[in-house]
């Protein structure tokens, strides 16, 4: 099995399951990541998702080498472009996915994080974009997503340079959203979640959808995403109770 996808109550764990090779990504990996997003999506049960490496070494060590070198040309274009829908798939999921990172987080598997929402990292998680070291560059929206976390000039240096973060140095970079001590990155992941569960479903998910929109669609989106936030029977609660509180 190469992803296993379990939800209990609103928090959905999306699991890669190839520790024999690191976890790393081929073509069956990719479309049972968006087969898990489109059965979650379906059930409508879970507003939180949590991505991470399971029992394998690490989170990931990138994509399936060995996998890309049985490709013919035009098959190995459809890959690259398979990634790069799946990725996109989960970033633009209305499900809010917070990447656990452990170990690698190395090419594809470092922009499988970027894909995600937010991330949480070990201190002795490495994380970094090793394709220009082999002639290429990333091709599975890495170059899209990490400029906006640290700023294209700092981007433009860890994709030119092959260098690899530590999880604590990619947290002062801005790269992920908490460090934690080794071990740890699943259960501060798990905390995390929790609390995002907790808030109204609508909400959440309105809340990543404003983040994605122009500035132009903006204040439209954020009149109609209120009052309907407004109409939710969790939102009427929490103001009764603030009500009765003061």
């Amino acid at each position: 099995m190469t992803v296993s996808v379990v939800t209990v109550g609103h928090v959905a764990h999306l699991t890669l399951g190839r520790p024999e090779v690191l976890n790393a990504i081929d073509t069956a990996t990719c479309r049972a990541i968006a087969a898990g997003l489109d059965l979650l999506e379906e059930q409508g049960e879970a507003s939180v998702l949590i991505v991470s490496g399971g029992s394998a070494r690490c989170f990931s060590a990138g994509a399936d080498l060995k996998h890309m070198r049985g490709l013919a040309a035009e098959d190995l274009r459809r890959f690259i472009e398979l990634t790069w829908r799946c990725f996109d798939r989960l970033a633009a999921s209305p499900i809010v996915s917070i990447a656990a990172l452990h170990g690698y987080a190395l090419g594809g598997g470092a922009e499988l994080a970027l894909a995600c929402d937010l991330r949480v990292a070990a201190e002795d998680a490495v994380i970094g974009f090793p394709e220009m070291t082999l002639g290429s560059v990333p091709g599975s929206g890495g170059m899209q997503r990490l400029p906006p976390l640290i700023g294209a000039s700092r981007a433009l240096e860890l994709v030119a340079t092959g260098r690899r973060l530590s999880g604590a140095e990619a947290a002062a970079l801005g790269l992920v959203n908490r460090c934690v001590a080794p071990g740890q990155a699943l259960v501060e992941a798990e905390a995390l979640a929790a609390i995002l569960a907790a808030r109204p479903a609508a909400a959440l998910r309105y809340a990543k959808a404003s983040l994605r929109a122009s500035a132009d669609l903006a204040p439209a989106l954020h009149g109609l995403i209120s009052a309907i936030c407004h109409q939710e029977p969790a939102y009427n609660a929490n103001v009764a109770a603030v009500g009765h509180n003061r």
